[in-house]
């Protein structure tokens, strides 16, 4: 049996070095501080979730409004200096980009969410809570979904500018009232069904 290429990365490296990977490649990891960090493939239920979620938010766009994307699974860097460092959030609501096929620059992103497993809350709860705030990014939340891919409940932060964290702004339970970047009440058996 043959090792994939992507077994074989180095712990660390630069944007040129990422850039330079094939997609498929691209596609299984993050990098934080130029570390490479390996992500696993998310079950069906988790990738629902997050579609119908982004497809609700999209469809809460206003026309009038400013022009926002709402994307699945795509790079969103947070910072290149000190080290660069992205995230590939399930939900990301951003700024349309003047250029096609960029990545959205934190400081573009409006709203990232991600769905969480048993085995991936304390990442999502701990270390991208203070990643997605060192950048800068207004509103995160986080879906808590048991090991029966039930949704207990949505967590809804917004960026505290005053300390640069993040405060608890709500728990939903039931139904996700989102006010900003778009106004919307999001029910979450429409998220699962």
């Amino acid at each position: 049996m043959t090792t994939p290429d992507w077994y074989s990365l180095p712990e660390t490296i630069t944007e040129d070095d990422y850039e330079a990977l094939p997609e498929d490649v691209c596609r299984t990891i993050e990098v934080v501080y130029g570390h490479v960090i390996r992500c696993q493939s998310p079950s069906p239920e988790h990738n629902r979730v997050a579609r119908r979620l982004a497809n609700a938010i999209e469809s809460a766009r206003s026309p009038a409004g400013p022009c926002m994307k709402v994307d699945t699974d795509i790079d969103v860097v947070l910072w290149r200096v000190p080290g660069f460092t992205f995230r590939r959030p399930d939900v990301v609501v951003y700024e349309c980009l003047e250029v096609p096929g960029i990545k959205p620059p934190a400081s573009r992103t409006k709203l990232v969410a991600e769905i969480t497993s048993p085995s991936t809350k304390q990442e999502d709860l701990v270390d991208k809570v203070a990643q997605y705030a060192a950048a800068g990014i207004p509103i995160y939340l986080v879906v808590i979904m048991d090991d029966k891919y039930e949704i207990l409940g949505i967590r809804e932060f917004h960026l505290d500018a005053a300390t640069g964290t993040y405060r608890l702004h709500a728990e939903h339970r039931g139904i996700l009232r989102l006010e900003y970047p778009v106004r919307a009440d999001i029910a979450f058996s429409d998220l699962l069904a």
